[in-house]
């Protein structure tokens, strides 16, 4: 194909590189504007659900449709022998730990995992951070969290360090912590949200990134597909009087 004083011809190596590329960048791009609107849509269901009057949680309700992004109330009383330390928490660059405490429902047998907050370590791996538990019942506001994997723990094959209590673990795994509590944990950990004392940080993220961050990496693909094109017409095109003069 002629076009003024140049000529475009396709040749096969860039052709199969162009044709194998193009349309994967650019399905990338497509999915990354997918994302993007699937987290629009979570957090406008999130903030629809902050609208409605807090939830009080008796035991009965599981389903993570109607607990997921509400406004939890719950009352019961905590089980502080079995205390739960996730290790390697980090908040502004210091160390420490999520301290997950058991609560008894009150008037139920139900026990829910209830993630207080960050605790900063004692800067020694061997000594554990002392923590205050109220021994009464208390009522607590908070949201739920449904725990899922992530690509982290499926190629982890070890949770728990050591057997002692309080327990160590690297990350929250409700079937896993059936077994060393001797009771049956609600399938959902809860994300306390109601003021405590200062030694507690509740910096929850319940989106890990903004629809804003999947745009700007879609524009980035559709930038790298417009790039491979403009590499395949220029490896392609030659200029006719080059040509003459060779």
């Amino acid at each position: 194909m002629r076009i003024g004083h140049f000529q475009f011809r396709s040749r096969l190596i860039p052709t199969l590189v162009t044709l194998i590329l193009l349309p994967v960048l650019i399905s990338l791009g497509f999915w990354q504007l997918s994302r993007a609107e699937e987290k629009r849509e979570i957090l406008a269901k999130q903030e629809q659900k902050r609208q409605m009057p807090a939830l009080h949680i008796t035991g009965n309700v599981d389903s993570q449709d109607a607990l997921e992004h509400r406004e939890l109330v719950v009352k019961g009383k905590y089980l502080p022998e079995y205390q739960i330390l996730v290790d390697n928490k980090v908040h502004n660059g210091q160390v420490g730990y999520y301290v997950v405490t058991p609560l008894r429902i009150v008037g139920t047998e139900s026990i829910v995992l209830v993630n207080r907050g960050w605790i900063k370590g004692t800067g020694r791996r061997e000594v554990l951070p002392a923590i205050q538990t109220p021994e009464s019942n208390i009522t607590i506001h908070a949201r739920a969290k449904f725990v899922t994997k992530d690509i982290v723990t499926w190629f982890s094959d070890k949770n728990r360090l050591g057997t002692d209590w309080p327990a160590l673990v690297r990350w929250i795994d409700i079937m896993e912590l059936n077994r060393d509590i001797p009771f049956e944990l609600k399938p959902y950990l809860l994300l306390q949200t109601s003021d405590s004392n200062q030694d507690y940080v509740r910096n929850w993220k319940w989106v890990n990134s903004p629809p804003e961050k999947n745009i700007t990496y879609a524009v980035q693909w559709f930038s790298l597909a417009a790039t491979l094109l403009l590499i395949f017409v220029f490896v392609n095109t030659k200029r006719l009087n080059q040509q003459v003069k060779s």
